[in-house]
């Protein structure tokens, strides 16, 4: 049983208990509810048989680096196949109900197998799916199960986001380390070069105090030294070794900056990369400002910590492994001391690590909403204006930010309360060791000399550790924003492209476009198309009509492969569109979307976006083509007008010319119209369409538009209604027939006449 949950211990007894075979158990899913909509936990699974449901407490404890599970499991419900013909789910507003058809002899009844909140109701619709065709002893394909399992396999937990499968539960510090270090797999001679410079600049730091203390007190200052008197001499001394440290540190702080922004690059890079490959459902589901920070921010905290921390934290770890071998040649007494301090200072430190880690997670999920609040008043200043909003978006931008200074301010009181703890164990501990150390010399254990040494290496094996203190904090900022980056980095798109693609013509796609029996839903339960079969014939002009909501982009999605079909088949060509390429598919489909966006920079170069070989003489024909040429050439600079930020501004139905243009430099074989003309006026309107009747030839046309007028010339209608194919025909024989076209075109000339239009 794989799908779509895991009995627990104490659940898999209890069934047993009961007589049930888990192991040819086929489904199970775990409600939080049971049959009365009381909060327990409930399992329903069933056999090739029965299905069974078992409700009550579960709970895991965990006891000696075991788990035991305790359970008190108070209702038990068993349904024959036979009987139970058909499970099917109740949706209400925020619970659901799963509900079952059952025969009592001639008649049938509906019964509550278990309710559930509205969370559980894309596992729920599975599992009913998979029921259904149990009992009518169907074959069942868990493929796309296996693959967009919204479980971590290791630790059977929930993926934060089920169309990828990161599980921020399973991922180790560590591992995210090694990755991290892995980047610098091709700067291998930059790295030998400065761990060799980190290693003597730590070395001469180790050996300068000891000309300023055991060297200077014990041979230049006692008269039974062997340099007594040689002050000049010591000077020069310390200042070399010291100055000399300096250089090599110098040194390889340079060549590490070099490598390390080049690594950063790398990341970033891959990020964007990884995030331009991914579907378009993680857009649609994710807020702008969130992704701008893992390509930004994320990076940044990275290169902060590897620039700055890394290099250092090397160097310091040196230091504190050479110091505690000298100091205990000099004073195991006094070693053992400072060693146990130090000890008790780093236990500190990793519980301190482990609770700063959440806190940082904290302030970036405020940064983010902050910055997603911020984008969302920038980008819609128009709406904010028009409404007389900005009092709204002022108190809402300040509640944000608000969550941005708890978080901020939680975070620095902790670590400021931390740090001043360990000041004190400092003070007291060199109170401590000074006292100590003047007891031994008394005693004549060691010389002044050495005291004075071992008491300027507990000076600088504090700095280390306050360092490590402070590298805690970097840490588990740089960990959180690691996490992140490779969590992108390790998406899989949910549009996948074909392992193995069709070949397809040299000239692309033709254009028979043929879809049988297509369903999609966006949440699952929730269908927006059913069961579509259309029949689209090389070079027609496709129209298709029906109301807002009724599913018309969502078709065009599909036909497109933005999205792949919960149930059934397109085929372009006769080639199943899964097995076409990419870059096959998108070469040979031209989309003019009711949504338009332009890019910064040039007309030009927003119509050559989609061929960006294409001459100026094939940008200007495709301009005209779009109607957009008169008043391209009426711009400042003509086709090398800057549109975007600080260039000038385009009305709706200027941009929209330039996007059909950007689509028809493509010389698309087929060529879908999202409501491409709907920001235009109606003589633009028809001027686009004269152009659009000249490139009809040899091309597929599917249009979407609401002015029925725009269809009117279409080889074929389609009507859609609730994701449904209402219809299909002519113009004249949908008017002939009197059914859903004919209801529309009756409201839209009605329409025409209430402002004197015949």
């Amino acid at each position: 049983m794989k799908h779509f949950d895991i009995l627990t211990q104490g659940a898999e007894q209890a069934l047993t208990h009961r007589g049930v075979d888990t192991e040819a158990l086929l489904y199970c899913i775990k409600c939080d509810m049971d049959s009365e909509g009381l909060y327990y936990d409930t399992y329903v699974t069933f056999d090739a048989e029965r299905l069974y449901t078992l409700s009550g407490y579960d709970r895991q404890i965990r006891e000696k680096k075991t788990f035991r599970s305790e359970f008190d499991f108070r209702g038990y419900g068993e349904y024959d196949m036979s009987e139970l013909t058909e499970l099917y789910v109740d949706r209400y507003r925020h619970t659901c109900r799963l509900m079952g058809k059952q025969k009592e002899g001639e008649t049938e009844k509906h019964i509550c197998i278990s309710r559930f909140s509205s969370g559980f109701s894309e596992k729920a619709e599975q599992f009913c799916r998979r029921y259904n065709m149990t009992v009518k002893h169907e074959e069942i394909d868990d493929t796309a199960l296996d693959e967009h399992s919204p479980y971590c396999p290791k630790c059977h937990n929930r993926y934060p986001d089920p169309n990828r499968k990161y599980c921020p539960y399973c991922v180790k510090r560590s591992s995210l380390f090694r990755r991290l270090m892995e980047m610098f797999g091709d700067f291998k001679l930059q790295t030998a070069s400065i761990l060799l410079m980190m290693i003597l600049s730590a070395a001469l730091g180790i050996v300068s105090p000891y000309f300023g203390t055991a060297f200077l007190y014990d041979h230049v200052l006692d008269a039974a030294g062997d340099f007594y008197g040689e002050i000049l001499f010591a000077v020069l001394m310390m200042a070399g070794v010291r100055l000399i440290s300096e250089l090599f540190g110098t040194l390889y702080g340079v060549v590490f900056s070099i490598a390390v922004a080049k690594v950063m690059h790398k990341i970033r890079v891959k990020v964007f990369a990884a995030m331009e490959k991914l579907s378009l459902s993680f857009f649609t589901s994710k807020q702008t400002g969130s992704l701008m920070t893992r390509v930004d921010r994320d990076a940044g905290d990275v290169y902060d910590f590897f620039c700055f921390i890394v290099p250092q934290g090397v160097t310091n770890i040196i230091r504190v492994v050479s110091m505690t071998v000298l100091m205990f040649l000099l004073s195991p007494t006094l070693a053992l001391c400072i060693v146990g301090m130090m000890v008790l200072v780093f236990i500190s430190e990793i519980l301190f690590v482990r609770g700063q880690r959440r806190l940082w997670r904290g302030c970036n999920l405020a940064n983010r909403r902050m910055n997603s609040n911020l984008n969302d008043a920038i980008n819609g200043h128009r709406v904010v204006k028009a409404f007389a909003r900005e009092e709204q978006e002022i108190h809402r931008f300040g509640k944000s930010l608000g969550k941005v200074y708890d978080a901020d301010m939680a975070r620095s009181v902790r670590y400021v309360k931390f740090d001043g703890s360990q000041w004190v164990i400092y003070s007291v501990g060199k109170a401590l060791i000074t006292v100590l150390g003047f007891y031994l010399v008394i005693k004549g254990s060691i010389g002044i000399g050495e005291l004075m040494l071992m008491i300027s290496y507990f000076g600088m094996l504090w700095d280390p550790v306050y360092f490590f203190v402070y590298a805690g904090n970097d840490w588990s900022r740089c960990t959180d924003a690691a996490s992140r980056i490779f969590e992108i980095i390790d998406s899989q798109p949910s549009v996948k492209p074909p392992a193995d693609p069709a070949p397809v013509h040299a000239d692309g796609l033709q254009g028979d476009i043929i879809l049988k029996n297509v369903s999609f839903e966006y949440e699952a339960g929730v269908p927006v198309l059913k069961n579509i079969t259309m029949d689209i014939k090389k070079g027609q002009f496709y129209g298709v009509v029906g109301k807002t909501g009724a599913g018309k982009s969502t078709l065009i999605n599909l036909i497109s492969r933005l999205y792949d079909p919960t149930n059934g088949e397109i085929k372009i060509d006769g080639i199943p569109i899964k097995d076409i390429a990419f870059d096959d598919l998108r070469r040979s489909i031209g989309i003019v979307s009711q949504e338009t966006y332009l890019f910064m920079g040039s007309i030009a170069d927003n119509i050559r976006y989609a061929r960006p070989e294409a001459t100026i003489e094939e940008v200007v024909e495709a301009a005209k083509n779009a109607n957009a040429h008169d008043f391209i050439l009426k711009l400042p600079d003509g086709y090398d007008t800057r549109i975007g930020s600080g260039g000038v501004s385009l009305s709706g139905g200027e941009k929209q010319r330039i996007s059909i243009a950007r689509a028809l430099i493509q010389k698309p074989n087929i060529l879908i119209l999202d409501e491409a003309t709907a920001s235009m006026d109606t003589r633009t309107e028809r001027k686009i369409q004269n152009a659009i009747d000249n490139l009809k030839q040899g091309r597929t046309i599917i249009a979407i538009a609401h002015r029925l007028s725009t269809l009117r010339d279409a080889d074929m209608l389609c009507v859609i209604e609730h994701g449904e194919v209402k219809e299909t025909g002519t113009h004249d024989e949908l008017i002939h027939a009197k059914g859903k076209y004919f209801e529309l075109y009756k409201l839209q000339a009605e329409a025409l006449k209430t402002i004197g239009v015949e």
